[in-house]
C-alpha cells in the first residue's frame, strides 16, 4: 500500500531532447561552464563514421581544445579506464564528454573517478576499498545508441580484465550533469545495433517495473517505456530513415534508464554480466537471450505486475487473468526477439559448457551484489544454473 511507502527520488541530470540538439545547444553549455579543455571518450567506430568530426570543428571554432580517447572497447576494462585517467591528467583536461554507448558512458565516469581520486578503479566497485568522496570532473553525456540508459544513471560498469569479472560502481557523484538525446546521431546505427540496445532497453524497463524497490514514480516510467519500445523498435529495426521511430526508442531508452536509476534491475543483468565479462558477448544481446527465461522464473512473484506488461504487447489480454496473461509474456518477448533477429539462445558461441563452467558464470551472478538482492522472486545458485542451462549450448 503506498501510505506504507517510503522513498526518496532525485533526477540529477539535464535532459535535452531533440534534433540537432548538440549542435545547438553543446557549446553554449561548456561556455557556461567556463571549460576549455574537454576529453572526448567514444570508440573507433564512431571516429570513422565521422560523427566526432561532425563535433569537434565546432568546438575547435570556440576556442575549445579536445583530447579524443577512441579505445574504448565494448565492456570497458580497467587497464582501459587507467589509461584513459592517465591521459586525462596529462593532457590537463577540465570535463568529459561521452559520445557512444553505455560502454562509453561507463567508461566516461570511471575515467572521471579516477581523476578525482586516487586510487585504483576496481578499488571503488562495490564491496571495494574506497568510497567515492567528491564528484567527478563534469560530465555530459551524448548518446548514439537507442538503450544503456547511462546517460542519466549513477552507475558505471567495469570489467576486470584479468579474471573476466563485471563489476558496477555506483555514487551519485559520476551521474552526468547534461545528457543531450539527439535521435539525428541513431540514423547511422546499424540495425543489429538497434535491435541489441533497444532491448537493452527494455529489459531495465521490466527489471526496474518488477523490482522489490520499485515506487509509483519508477513504475510510471517504466511503463512509458515499454510502450514506446513496443510501438516503434519494428520500424526503427526496419529502416533507418524512419526517424520518428528512432526518436521514440531513444527517448524511451533515457526513460528506462531513469526508472532503474531508482529501482533497480534484476536477475537477467545478474546472468547477463558473466557472459559479457568472460565470453565478451553484446550486453544487449546477453540480455535479451535470458530475458524470457528469466521472467518464467520471476513470474511466481508477481503476476499482477507481469500481466500488465503482457498486455502492453498482446493488448487483447485484458480478457485474461492475470494469472494466464502473465504466463504468455515469455512468448510475447521471444516472437519479438525473433523478429529483430537476436538469437534465441547462445548456441553461436563456439563452446560447449560443462557443469564446472556454468557453475563459475553461476558464482559469478549470485556475487552481483547490484541486481540479486532486488530481483522481484529470491534467487538461489540452483535457480541461475537452471536458466543457463536453457540456454547455453552443452
Amino acid at each position: 500500500m503506498l501510505q506504507n511507502m517510503t522513498f526518496s527520488v532525485c533526477l540529477p541530470t539535464n535532459i535535452r531532447f531533440g534534433l540537432n540538439v548538440v549542435k545547438s545547444e553543446l557549446i553554449h553549455e561548456i561556455q557556461l561552464a567556463q571549460k576549455n579543455k574537454v576529453f572526448i571518450a567514444t570508440d573507433i567506430g564512431l571516429v570513422n563514421s565521422g560523427l566526432i568530426d561532425s563535433i569537434t570543428p565546432v568546438l575547435k571554432e570556440n576556442g575549445i581544445e579536445t583530447v579524443i580517447f577512441s579505445d574504448v572497447e565494448p565492456n570497458p576494462t580497467d587497464d582501459t579506464i587507467m589509461r584513459g585517467a592517465e591521459i586525462y591528467r596529462e593532457k590537463a583536461c577540465d570535463m568529459l564528454i561521452a559520445v557512444g554507448g553505455g560502454s562509453v558512458m561507463d567508461f566516461a565516469k570511471a575515467v572521471g573517478i579516477v581523476a578525482s581520486h586516487s586510487g585504483h578503479i576496481l578499488e571503488f566497485r562495490r564491496g571495494g576499498k574506497k568510497e567515492i568522496t567528491k564528484d567527478i570532473p563534469l560530465l555530459f553525456a551524448i548518446p548514439t545508441t537507442v538503450g544503456t540508459g547511462s546517460e542519466v544513471t549513477a552507475v558505471s560498469i567495469v570489467t576486470d580484465k584479468s579474471i573476466g569479472r563485471k563489476y558496477g560502481i555506483t555514487s551519485p557523484n559520476i551521474t552526468p550533469k547534461i545528457a543531450f538525446i539527439d535521435p539525428l546521431l541513431t540514423a547511422t546505427l546499424p540495425k543489429h545495433h538497434v535491435a541489441a540496445t533497444a532491448i537493452d532497453a527494455l529489459v531495465h524497463a521490466i527489471e526496474s517495473y518488477t523490482s522489490v524497490r520499485s515506487t509509483p514514480i519508477s513504475d510510471g516510467l517504466a511503463i512509458q517505456a515499454m510502450r514506446m519500445i513496443k510501438e516503434n523498435l519494428p520500424a526503427g529495426y526496419a529502416h533507418p530513415d524512419n526517424i520518428e521511430a528512432r526518436a521514440q526508442i531513444h527517448l524511451a531508452s533515457t526513460i528506462a534508464g531513469m526508472s532503474f536509476s531508482m529501482a533497480g534491475l534484476g536477475l537477467v543483468h545478474s546472468c547477463s554480466h558473466p557472459m559479457s565479462a568472460v565470453y565478451n558477448i553484446a550486453h544487449g544481446v546477453a540480455n535479451a537471450i535470458l530475458l524470457p527465461y528469466v521472467i518464467e522464473h520471476n513470474l511466481i512473484s508477481n503476476s499482477n505486475k507481469y500481466a500488465e506488461i503482457a498486455r502492453i504487447f498482446q493488448p487483447e489480454l485484458i480478457l485474461k487473468d492475470d494469472q494466464t496473461a502473465a504466463k504468455e509474456l515469455p512468448i510475447l518477448l521471444k516472437s519479438l526477439i525473433t523478429s529483430i533477429d537476436i538469437p534465441k539462445n547462445f548456441s553461436f558461441l563456439d563452446v560447449r559448457f560443462t557443469n564446472e563452467e556454468i557453475d563459475r558464470l553461476a558464482n559469478d551472478a549470485m556475487d552481483d551484489k547490484g541486481t540479486i538482492p532486488i530481483n522481484p522472486r529470491k534467487v538461489y545458485k540452483e535457480d541461475v544454473i537452471k536458466i543457463y542451462k536453457k540456454v547455453l549450448p552443452r
